[in-house]
């Protein structure tokens, strides 16, 4: 029988979390840095960062700058996150549904999207591009540059489609940006559908849509392949 493997991503938060829920690391206390985290568990900076991300995210971590992360003197955010409470969807699942739903909403805005909306949309892609280099702002504008789109479809039933999935949103960008060279790919695209709204070509700005999202999807699919 078929199981679905957890990804590198999800393996790293699940220790992370072991780690908090074991008493390893004590609430107030300094954790390793990200590189001694990387080194310790074998993984990449990112899957490390992302995952502390996520752990920040959830008021479990404080990440300050310059003086190091720590575990946060919250016992009832941490009993939260240790009982698992948080609902969950595969991240090839959210991709799929996102697919359905914003190829089209990508159509209706190239359509209908005014100057002032082609040019938050620019504005926001050429961020993307600067963000690849910092990181700490990537995902945050890469999620409003796709809720922009969703507004300016001006169709309601999909955007609440969308707005079903938010809750889901930044914890699979986080899981999507671990996968090689994804950072690049996103922001090219989101350039492409950038020019495409801006010059409304609605055909254009469809299958660029659907591009992105089938180029999260592939690596997904590879990776059940090679674990049947």
């Amino acid at each position: 029988m078929e199981t679905n493997k957890p990804s590198v991503y999800q393996q790293t938060l699940g220790r992370l979390n072991e780690n908090i829920v074991n008493g390893i690391w004590k609430p107030g206390q300094r954790i390793p840095t990200m590189k001694q985290l990387s080194k310790k568990m074998n993984v990449s900076l990112t899957i490390i960062r992302e995952a502390l991300r996520t752990l920040e995210n959830q008021g479990i971590v404080s990440i300050e700058h310059g003086r190091g992360i720590y575990l946060r003197n919250d016992p009832n955010a941490m009993a939260s996150n240790a009982a698992g409470e948080k609902e969950t969807l595969s991240l090839l699942s959210i991709l799929n549904a996102r697919l359905l739903v914003e190829p089209e909403q990508a159509y209706y805005c190239a359509e209908r999207a005014d100057s002032s909306l082609c040019q938050k949309l620019q504005d926001l892609a050429h961020r993307l591009d600067q963000e690849m280099q910092v990181n700490d702002n990537f995902l945050s504008i890469d999620l409003k540059f796709h809720q922009l789109i969703s507004e300016g479809a001006e169709q309601p039933s999909l955007k609440i489609m969308t707005e079903s999935l938010e809750k889901y949103q930044i914890e699979s960008r986080r899981m999507t940006n671990t996968l090689p060279q994804m950072r690049t790919k996103a922001s090219l695209y989101h350039q492409l559908i950038a020019a495409a709204i801006t010059t409304h070509n609605a055909k254009e700005a469809k299958q660029l849509m659907t591009l992105h999202i089938e180029s999260m999807i592939e690596p997904l699919k590879e990776v059940k392949t090679d674990d049947k």
